[in-house]
């Protein structure tokens, strides 16, 4: 699209007014045109039957709006009386709709004009609100303030004119807590918006930085390039705008599970109920949900420590990333580390993972596991299960992200993340039918770090049969561990401080590897070559004319060798 055009344009915003308005009732009932300046949409307004009027505080405006042969009155969106001195422009006529129209970010107090726009209404049966305001949550203002700047302009993004300004969130909290709820959008997108400086590194996509800052952006939600929110509301019941806080947890435990392997998740929650530090919660995904009742009698045989915090939350269909990301969206607490129902823990697992986040707030804390061979029992044995191996420390090295691109060393349940990250898009790929825990590492450890504990606080449980490890074969991790490394080559990738002396290390290993190659290619080639020189020569020899001649010499001499041998 092109530029935003304060005229009418059916590609632009005010098209978009018009159409979102073609399904009202609008037939001899008034169009209030709150702030309406040119009165851009007045004629295609008309043309639909509605009776267009124009409100504005610019006299010269409304003079030039009247000589068009439309209503118009000067009325002060800021005045404390904006209710009756609308009701006395409609001197009893129906309303059908009220537009604020590039309006509401030039007042000071703009919920105060929606909340009287509502009791205005209120009067009226089914009436529509449409308003149209800049998004200052564009792309291109986030790439202007990471230079520096927040330049006002004469118009665009950030119109000198402009008061107050508004996000996505912002306005529809504004709107709901007015008691106006949406009921279409037609948002007015730009690509490159006013603020846009072409040929930047920071505002271009395929450069490194716009493509990071990018990925950041559109992670978060799906508003980044739109220049206007265009949106229409109808009226109902007003929604309280600020809640109380509930208590927050330190960490929020997601604990996957099919229902199946109750004998196991029994140790989980036992390792849950022993711990030294309780400021957790637990959120036990079902991936199953005609399980999730029996899962819940299983939780209720537990102390109230374990029993008061675990929230049973059912949930089907998709692979094993569902779960994961059902129980990350219903996570409150400040980290959220994960365990699948047949992890083990320490007593002091979560004391570890709250002094790793003291010691490195916002990055992702990890750390390390042992591993433990384990085996079902028959049916007629005590234990359903037992070890069947030692203790050995298997997964007791620093986190390396280069190394981890290749090949992932971290345990689902050995990472804990911000729960922040939910918010900038940070999710489990549900595509995925394994390596799903590597690939959400690799893009959390990217964004924040990582902070090694240096303590061996997991248990990973191998087991010799029955897991779903066993259920997948190798084709299959081969082929989603490439789609992992497709989907991180899409992006710019962060790597951590460090990185250079290690990826130079790399490079030097492998031109020390290719040079080695390259003289044992060499001498191989010397080699064949000399056998190839020796092979001709041994057969020009015994084509030559000589080495015919002197077969009956040289047959005489091996019969006289083999006399010889005998005596």
């Amino acid at each position: 699209m092109g530029n935003y055009d304060f005229h009418y344009n059916e590609a632009g915003p005010y098209g978009a007014v018009v159409r979102l308005l073609s399904d009202a009732e609008l037939g001899g009932r008034v169009v209030l045109d709150l702030g309406c300046g040119v009165g851009a949409v007045a004629e295609p307004l008309r043309e639909r039957g509605a009776e267009y009027v124009g409100v504005d505080v610019d006299e010269e405006s409304v003079a030039k709006l009247a000589a068009r042969g439309f209503e118009a009155h000067v009325v002060d969106l800021a005045r404390p009386d904006l209710r009756e001195a609308l009701e006395a422009v409609l001197a009893g006529r129906p309303l059908g709709a009220v537009l604020g129209l590039d309006v509401l970010e030039h007042v000071v107090e703009p919920k105060a004009v929606v909340e009287a726009l509502a009791e205005l209404s209120a009067a009226h049966q089914d009436v529509e609100l449409v308003v149209s305001v800049p998004n200052v949550g564009h792309v291109d203002l986030a790439r202007q303030l990471l230079m520096g700047r927040w330049e006002m302009t004469e118009s665009g993004l950030l119109d000198r004119t402009h008061v107050r300004f508004f996000t996505e969130r912002t306005l529809t909290r504004m709107m709901t807590g007015a008691g106006w709820y949406e009921a279409a959008r037609e948002d007015f997108r730009l690509g490159r918006s006013d603020q846009n400086i072409a040929g930047h590194p920071l505002f271009e996509t395929k450069a490194n930085l716009g493509g990071l800052l990018d990925r950041v952006r559109f992670g978060v939600d799906d508003f980044g390039t739109v220049n206007q929110f265009v949106r229409r509301y109808h009226r109902g019941v007003r929604r309280r705008t600020e809640e109380p806080v509930p208590a927050q947890p330190f960490v929020s435990i997601v604990v996957r599970t099919r229902g199946v392997r109750t004998h196991t998740l029994v140790d989980v929650l036992c390792c849950l109920g022993a711990q030294t530090d309780l400021d957790f919660e637990v959120l036990l995904v079902v991936h199953d949900s005609t399980k999730a009742e029996g899962v819940r009698r299983l939780v209720d045989t537990f102390e109230g420590n374990v029993t008061h915090r675990v929230r049973v939350i059912p949930c089907d269909g998709g692979t094993r990333s569902r779960p994961a990301n059902v129980g990350l969206r219903a996570a409150t607490g400040e980290y959220v580390v994960f365990l699948d129902d047949d992890d083990l823990v320490t007593a002091d697992w979560v004391e570890n993972i709250k002094a790793g986040a003291t010691a490195a707030p916002g990055t992702v804390v990890r750390w390390w596991a042992a591993e433990q061979r384990r085996s079902w029992a028959d049916e007629s044995a005590v234990a359903t299960h037992a070890a069947t191996g030692p203790l050995t420390p298997q997964y007791t090295t620093a986190f390396d992200l280069v190394r981890h691109l290749r090949q992932n060393e971290t345990p689902f349940h050995c990472f804990a993340v911000p729960r922040v990250l939910v918010e900038l898009g940070l999710a489990f790929d549900e595509t995925l039918t394994v390596c799903e825990d590597w690939g959400f590492l690799l893009h959390a450890a990217s964004i924040c770090g990582v902070h090694d504990t240096n303590a061996v606080t997991s248990i990973y449980s191998k087991w010799t049969e029955k897991s779903s490890s066993h259920e997948v074969v190798a084709d299959e991790w081969l082929a989603m561990r490439s789609l992992v490394q497709v989907k991180l080559d899409a992006h710019p990738l962060l790597l951590p401080p460090g990185s250079v002396r290690v990826l130079d290390g790399v490079q030097e290993r492998v031109e020390i590897a290719e040079q080695r190659v390259a003289a044992l290619e060499a001498e191989l080639a010397a080699t064949r070559e000399a056998s190839d020189n020796a092979h001709r020569a041994l057969y020009e020899l015994r084509a030559s004319t000589s080495w015919k001649v002197s077969a009956p010499v040289r047959m005489a001499g091996a019969a006289a060798r083999k006399l010889r041998k005998r005596q």
